[in-house]
């Protein structure tokens, strides 16, 4: 009997282990397009309202949603405190917050990256900067995207083997 009730648990804990990753992985695309949605808002924010930077940061972070809220009301709290170059500073804060994130190397980099001429290019130069980031953040959704499906799927089906694998060592 008390084997039963250790495989029931073993098999339920691997399957909600599954859930868990698939869930991860299809918040990790969500990021990805909510940082393809910050690029367009900031985008809009110094094209069309010619709004400054710090501004732009505290009206996009009203409009958005985690973790790129509280990174964006960070980054505009930075601009006053920090003598450095915004560009450094969103540097910083990228390293600094990437626990929040769900982004791997490549697309943390491209954060980090986006940040670095800010306030040091001009508008017109911001805007193609900014155009360039959210293109190549399409990139990155796209191909998140289309390995989505697969990826939860083994995921899911890996952790419920484990789960089995384990409890037939276990008997």
């Amino acid at each position: 009997m008390l084997k039963l009730a250790g495989s029931i648990l073993i098999i339920t804990v691997s399957a909600l282990y599954g859930w868990k990753a698939r869930r991860e992985l299809a918040e990790h695309v969500e990021q990805l397009v909510g940082m393809k949605e910050m690029f367009l808002m900031l985008w809009g924010e110094i094209s069309y309202t010619r709004t400054p930077l710090k501004e732009a940061f505290l009206q996009i972070a009203s409009q958005n949603k985690e973790p790129f809220s509280g990174f964006l009301e960070k980054a505009a709290e930075g601009m006053d405190e920090n003598e450095e170059r915004i560009g450094l500073y969103w540097s910083r804060l990228v390293e600094q917050e990437s626990g929040k994130f769900l982004f791997s190397q490549e697309e943390q980099g491209l954060l980090q990256r986006a940040g670095e001429n800010f306030g040091y290019l001009d508008g017109q130069m911001q805007l193609k900067n900014l155009e360039l980031y959210m293109e190549q953040t399409e990139v990155l959704i796209q191909k998140a995207q289309a390995e989505l499906k697969d990826r939860q799927k083994l995921s899911g089906v890996l952790s419920l083997m484990c789960g089995l694998f384990l409890v037939i060592l276990l008997i």
